[in-house]
């Protein structure tokens, strides 16, 4: 928990509680995509063994690599891409994923909405656009240039700075837009 600096005895007081948020169940793009990595990891290591089972001599271990690594790579993928909840702080948003969450300060916020049609016409800069998660950096005509958590794109919700947006995906995306703009208002 932020806090700022404080002597002994002195009483800090918080503008806002911190609220967590649940991610909006899995929607239908990211289970689609999720299950279509699985589907070709799996058929495409099934041909590989299937190939070396058709030879005569034993298969070079690089074969076996690949059938075993590639599974365990799209795990990885899935389990690093997923968004484990959204923190709202006194001073920043933080968006809760496995491995590094993503802190985002409240300074300068100017707008946030729920828009369901967030990523309709976007672009993939650089983006997992749906295993375990869409997450990464889009761009499109309405919004620009714009950094992408989300896992079901029907709950999303958009927050606007001067340096660019940001959509998150909560599973209460009404009681988030109330919430974080009560961090707005108090300019927090």
């Amino acid at each position: 928990m932020h806090t700022p600096l404080a002597r002994p005895g002195m009483t800090v007081h918080r503008c806002q509680p911190e609220v967590e948020f649940a991610p909006a169940a899995i929607g239908t793009r990211v289970r689609f995509m999720t299950s279509f990595s699985l589907v070709v990891t799996v058929v495409i290591s099934a041909v590989i063994v299937a190939m070396m089972s058709l030879e005569r001599r034993p298969p070079p271990w690089p074969a076996w690599l690949t059938v075993l690594v590639a599974p365990a790579v799209v795990g990885l993928v899935w389990h690093g891409s997923r968004v484990r909840g959204y923190r709202l702080t006194d001073d920043m948003l933080l968006v809760r994923r496995p491995f590094r969450d993503v802190r985002v300060p409240w300074a300068q916020l100017q707008e946030v909405h729920r828009d369901p049609g967030a990523l309709g016409g976007a672009r993939k800069v650089v983006s997992n656009d749906g295993l375990g998660a869409i997450a990464g950096r889009f761009t499109s005509k309405r919004l620009g240039r714009f950094r992408v958590y989300v896992t079901d794109p029907e709950y999303a919700v958009v927050l606007r700075w001067p340096a660019g947006c940001l959509v998150v995906s909560p599973a209460q995306p009404d009681r988030f837009v109330e919430t974080a703009r009560r961090h707005l208002v108090s300019g927090v």
